[in-house]
């Protein structure tokens, strides 16, 4: 575990965002038949996704929630001196994605600016990032995105479907200067079992493989372009390593867990979910839950969480520890103080850019 604490900036702003198109998971019954979707809701606990419309991408979601935060925190674009963005589903192969986002929010030339290709620990790392550069730059202020278009590369043979949402999020760091704001990690990565979730097939080393859909052993019908996970390794890395990640960095970092006041995790099902509770021996009261709502939103779903428990209401000063774990394999924790009148609602919107390609 590489660790850091990171004083004198702070999280100044969260706000997401999704797509108006609301999908109840009971109408895949039709599909997969009614049995097959019951059990899946029940073990799973998703009972509802959100999906974009055709055209509008990961970003125009990231988008639409910076455009938002900028306005709501009254911040001109050219205050912001580092801009993220972090996803694994891009606009275009090259350039990063950050580059059209810079250009579509005004984002001064002077900014740094570009990509971290990450998923499900998305949040966690990019907020390091950003905070660290805020730390070591001329830079006041950074803006980390978060976008997530998952439904897109679920096959649609596939009952994963039945999990996966589309959203944004964005979120800004400032620098304060005082050294009683700190923000703590621990992460971790492991590029061994870099295929437990991947994508085969898009990038360069096999840019022309089959579209024919094969039938795995669970009888799911997928191509080499989407998403493959193999699911037993995947649950017991988020219950055995994700755990102990967060023990350890309890540990060294000298915070009891009973102090904090949320545990906002990655949300990838309720079976995860519940024995991670119990593994750290935390109470549920103290965990969110919006798989039911939104499904599994990858790395925007810390802070979608975050918008949906706390997006409303203005009770000061919380403090907050932050899991995200996934695609890599990667996997990390934060912990931070954080005000709530600083995390807004949750916006919806199908707006999307058109870059006038032919």
């Amino acid at each position: 575990m590489i660790t850091s604490n990171i004083t004198g900036v702070k999280v100044s702003g969260i706000l997401s965002a999704l797509p108006t198109r609301k999908i109840d998971n009971i109408e895949y019954a039709n599909i997969f038949g009614t049995d097959t979707v019951t059990k899946t809701i029940d073990s799973t606990g998703v009972k509802s996704t959100y999906h974009s419309i055709d055209g509008q991408t990961a970003s125009d979601l990231a988008y639409i929630a910076a455009n938002k935060l900028l306005t709501y925190k009254k911040v001109k674009p050219t205050d912001i001196g580092i801009l993220i963005f972090v996803g694994a589903h891009h606009d275009y192969i090259a350039p990063a994605t950050a580059f059209v986002l810079q250009h579509r929010l005004g984002i001064s030339q002077k900014a740094i600016v570009f990509d971290i290709n990450l998923g499900c620990s998305g949040f966690v790392y990019g907020l390091q990032v950003g905070a660290s550069l805020l730390k070591s730059t001329s830079a006041d202020k950074a803006l980390v995105l978060l976008g997530d278009s998952s439904s897109r590369v679920v096959s649609p043979d596939d009952t994963s479907r039945l999990l996966f949402g589309d959203s944004g999020a964005a979120m800004l760091i400032e620098k304060t200067g005082n050294k009683s704001d700190c923000i703590k990690f621990g992460l971790k990565s492991d590029g061994g079992r870099f295929n437990d979730i991947y994508i085969p097939a898009g990038g360069f080393r096999h840019m022309n493989s089959s579209h024919e859909l094969k039938e795995d052993d669970d009888g799911h019908k997928r191509s080499a372009y989407h998403s493959h996970m193999q699911g037993t390794d995947v649950f017991i890395f988020s219950v055995t390593d994700v755990p102990e990640l967060v023990r350890s960095f309890i540990d060294c970092s000298e915070i009891d867990i009973n102090d904090i006041d949320y545990l906002f995790m990655h949300q990838p099902n309720l079976f995860i979910i519940k024995n991670i509770i119990k593994r750290l021996k935390i109470k549920k009261e103290k965990v969110p839950l919006t798989i039911d709502k939104y499904g599994n939103t990858s790395g925007v779903s810390i802070p979608i969480t975050m918008s949906d428990c706390l997006g409303k209401i203005t009770d000061g000063k919380k403090r907050v520890l932050l899991l995200g774990f996934g695609i890599g394999l990667s996997w990390g924790v934060a912990y931070m103080d954080i005000d709530t009148n600083d995390i807004f609602p949750i916006v919806k919107s199908d707006e999307y850019y058109n870059d006038g390609l032919l």
